[in-house]
C-alpha cells in the first residue's frame, strides 16, 4: 500500500548542481530519487524538497518528500536509504506522514546559516564549507546592519536577477552572528522564505560593512528602493547550508537540530 513519508536529509553540496533534478547533472533530488526507485524496481518516485538550494549550497536539515509503496517500516527504509545514498547525502529520518504533507508548503519557516573563516591564513579544513575571508570585521558595523533586518519586508534589494517570484515580501525572524570559535563566525537567518541568492546577498553586503566599504545604514537604502545593484557582491555558494525547517508537531517538527547555529558537519 502506497503511503507518504518525510525524508529529513543532510548534504554536502560541493559536487552536485543543487537540489532541483537538471538534465545531464547531478543534483540532490535526482540522487535521492533515484535510490528510491531501486527500492521500487526501477520505477519512478519523485521526491519534493523543502528548498530549492543552489549548486554547491550544503543542507544540514533539509526536508523532502514523497510517496513510496514499499513494504518496509520507516526504520527500515532510513536504513534502506543510508545503504542507498553516497557519503555526502545523508538521510536522517523517515517519517509517515498524511498524505497531504507537502515538504515546501507545509513548512513554516526555514534557517540558513552562512560560514566565514576570518583566520589569518584560511583553514584547509573549512574550504569546503566556508568562505575564506582573513582581517579584522568591525563587529559593531555589522551588528548594526544585522539588527535592521528582522520584519516583514520587501526584499527584491537582496533578490538574485534570476528570481522568477513576483511576490518578493517575506518576514525574517532572525538575523544574527555568532563566533562558533576563534576564526570562525556563521551568520544565521530565519524567515518564512527566502529569495533566489537572499542569504549570500546579505552575507556578501555585510561583509562589505565589516571592511568599511559600506555603512550599515546601505541596509536601509537597498530595501527602501529594491535596487540590487547598490548592494555587495554574492557570496559563494559554499559557505552556505539550509540549518533547519519548522514544521508544526503534527508534520513531525523541525528538520535538522534544534539550536544548532554554527556547528560542522
Amino acid at each position: 500500500m502506497e503511503r507518504r513519508v518525510r525524508i529529513d536529509l543532510a548534504y554536502d553540496g560541493t559536487a552536485y548542481a543543487g537540489w532541483q533534478v537538471q538534465p545531464g547533472l547531478a543534483t540532490v533530488q535526482g540522487t535521492l530519487e533515484g535510490a528510491l526507485g531501486r527500492l521500487h524496481g526501477g520505477a519512478a518516485v519523485r521526491a519534493r524538497g523543502a528548498g530549492r538550494t543552489d549548486a554547491g549550497v550544503h543542507a544540514r536539515g533539509q526536508a523532502a518528500d514523497a510517496a513510496v509503496a514499499v513494504r518496509a517500516d520507516d526504520a527500515a527504509l532510513l536504513a534502506a536509504l543510508s545503504g542507498l545514498l553516497p557519503d555526502a547525502i545523508r538521510p536522517r529520518r523517515v517519517l509517515t506522514v498524511d498524505p497531504g504533507f507537502h515538504a515546501r508548503r507545509r513548512a513554516r519557516a526555514k534557517t540558513y546559516r552562512y560560514l566565514v573563516d576570518t583566520s589569518p591564513h584560511g583553514d584547509p579544513w573549512l574550504a569546503r564549507f566556508a568562505l575564506a575571508s582573513p582581517g579584522a570585521m568591525d563587529e559593531g558595523a555589522v551588528d548594526e546592519a544585522l539588527a535592521k533586518l528582522p520584519g516583514r519586508r520587501d526584499w527584491s534589494g537582496f533578490t538574485g536577477a534570476a528570481c522568477e517570484v513576483t511576490d518578493r515580501v517575506r518576514t525574517m525572524t532572525e538575523a544574527r552572528r555568532v563566533v562558533t570559535r576563534p576564526g570562525l563566525v556563521a551568520f544565521v537567518f530565519s524567515a518564512d522564505g527566502f529569495l533566489t541568492h537572499m542569504v549570500r546577498n546579505l552575507v556578501g553586503t555585510l561583509l562589505d560593512i565589516g571592511r568599511g566599504r559600506f555603512a550599515p545604514d546601505l541596509v536601509d537604502e537597498v530595501l527602501a528602493s529594491g535596487d540590487r545593484t547598490r548592494a555587495g557582491a554574492t557570496a559563494p555558494a559554499k559557505g552556505l547550508a539550509l540549518l533547519r525547517v519548522a514544521y508544526d508537531d503534527a508534520d513531525g517538527g523541525d528538520s535538522g537540530d534544534p539550536g544548532d547555529s554554527g556547528a560542522l558537519w
